[in-house]
């Protein structure tokens, strides 16, 4: 199911607000959790159910091993304590501690490779079969694999919260709270990535289970806020990306640049417009999910860009990955390898091609050189810096987007061929791909004007989501600040009704197929 579908929106989400909330009022506080886990189900398997079996297996064995682990853990302890108490601290260190840590260990290791094994099955196995038979010269057959939705989230999600049992620091969670957090439907296709800290302790918070017209105000604009920018503006980008990247003809200059251009506003607007949207819902219903995109376009140099771009995402990787390698703690050079490594990883983990762990390590070079001579660069005027950054984050998402290497290679070839011609009108046709479009070719003469009616929707739209990307404020300042103002709420309306509009044209995520 979508966020941006009539059903959804009509149907699903006021459902889902009147049986929580009429539980919690009820004083039926876990059932309202349970109704959640079951809304949380329906939406993930509406499409697909099959998925259900993959989410529940992973939800089972997950809790399964934090029960191991917590059990364990309170074993040794027991036992040390008892080893103590009976013949005294000296000889602790010769008792079977160290074998009940060694246990743990392993099924710390068992749940990764489980975990692991999962992703690498439905998302990465066809990648390392062909991969296999270009390097090896195998024969082996691929499966064609269908990957199912928000496995990379969900998985990440209880890897995270594996470790940390491991660690010592999940608190002692019973199953409704633990299935509820990771089957929360507004986060659970395509993040925000949120850890079991920051949502479960909501969860027993019963100072939220009350409905408050503040948060759903907060939620309602965030909501909108997403829905406006998924629909009306990440989706218009989509039509022009999607046809450039399909080569059916050979572009000239000018529409190599607005190809490349499009997507980098296509994926900004459609992830975090997701993101948003989630942020909005969780709000709905009295959660707060983290803040996942803080205009990240504005930023004045790639160590900046990544600390406002996917937040969620980068918070992890640092957690689980960075520092375990050492992070920055064993020199340059190690700290060097270490991030090339970790965005190597992030790479990866967007998806099974050589495309993508390029655009990983292209940024990890990137945060490299800054972090080398970054220093270096503080006289240089912050616009030059942002117009550079930018205008690299561009070229790097070439690569994100393309199929392969040979795909980018033509996208920037046909950038530095020069010229002009006829092509670049094909791609401001794309943009006439909306209702309003479909309505004005029924006026008898308006067919002598859809050229230039198409070139003023394209200038017109590209004013208007720079001004948003590098000079409005946040989503998240323009919906949680108090001091309403009467035009605003008309201009909310004006933003659903036009994306409400577009629903004819429902058109997923980009994220979805993370």
């Amino acid at each position: 199911m979508l966020f941006n579908s009539q059903i959804f929106i009509f149907i699903f989400l006021p459902l889902v607000l009147i049986v929580y909330y009429g539980l919690h009022k009820l004083g039926m506080h876990t059932l309202a959790k349970v109704s959640l886990i079951a809304a949380s189900f329906i939406f993930y398997g509406y499409n697909h159910p099959v998925y259900l079996l993959i989410l529940i297996f992973s939800i089972l064995f997950n809790f399964m091993i934090y029960k191991i682990l917590s059990r364990a853990s309170k074993m040794c302890q027991v036992f040390c304590e008892d080893l103590t108490c009976s013949v005294g601290p000296s000889t602790q260190s010769n008792s079977n501690g160290p074998m009940f840590k060694k246990g743990r260990r392993l099924i710390l290791i068992a749940a990764l490779l489980v975990n692991l094994g999962i992703i690498f099955y439905f998302k990465y196995f066809d990648f390392f079969i062909e991969n296999s038979n270009r390097f090896l010269h195998t024969d082996w057959v691929t499966r064609n694999i269908l990957l199912p939705l928000g496995i990379s989230f969900f998985t990440f999600q209880q890897v995270s919260f594996v470790v940390d049992s491991y660690r010592g620091e999940a608190k002692d969670y019973d199953f409704t709270d633990y299935c509820l957090f990771v089957s929360f439907f507004p986060q659970l296709v395509a993040g925000p990535i949120v850890l079991h800290s920051q949502l479960i302790p909501q969860f027993r918070d019963e100072s939220r289970f009350k409905f408050n017209v503040d948060r759903f105000g907060e939620g309602v604009r965030y909501f909108v806020i997403g829905l406006f920018k998924k629909t009306m503006m990440a989706d218009a980008w989509g039509r022009v990306s999607d046809l450039g990247y399909r080569f059916e003809t050979h572009w000239d200059t000018p529409s190599a640049a607005l190809i490349i251009l499009a997507y980098t506003l296509q994926i900004y607007l459609d992830f975090s417009g997701y993101s948003d949207m989630a942020i909005g819902l969780g709000k709905m219903l009295g959660f707060e999910l983290p803040v996942n995109f803080d205009m990240p376009y504005k930023a004045t140099d790639i160590g900046m860009f990544w600390k406002r771009w996917h937040m969620t995402m980068t918070g992890f990787f640092t957690k689980y990955v960075y520092i375990p390698l050492g992070g920055s703690r064993k020199g340059k050079v190690r700290t060097y390898i270490n991030t090339l490594i970790v965005f190597a990883v992030s790479g990866l983990w967007h998806g099974a091609g050589w495309s993508f762990v390029e655009w990983g390590l292209l940024h990890g070079i990137a945060v490299c050189f800054h972090r080398a001579f970054g220093k270096r660069l503080k006289r240089v005027p912050k616009v030059i810096t942002g117009l550079i950054t930018f205008v690299f984050v561009n070229f790097a998402w070439v690569f994100f987007r393309s199929e392969g290497t040979y795909q980018a290679g033509m996208i920037f070839t046909y950038l530095l061929k020069g010229g002009v011609t006829d092509t670049f009108s094909l791609l401001t046709q794309a943009f006439a791909g909306n209702n309003l479009s479909l309505l004005l070719k029924n006026i008898p003469g308006f067919d002598a004007f859809i050229p230039m009616y198409n070139q003023v929707c394209m200038i017109i739209m590209m004013i208007v989501t720079l001004i948003m990307v590098w000079i409005f404020p946040s989503s998240h300042d323009i919906s949680v600040k108090k001091d309403i103002r009467g035009w605003e709420g008309p201009v909310f309306a004006l933003m659903a009704v036009l994306s409400i509009m577009t629903f004819t044209n429902v058109n997923t995520f980009i994220y979805f197929n993370f």
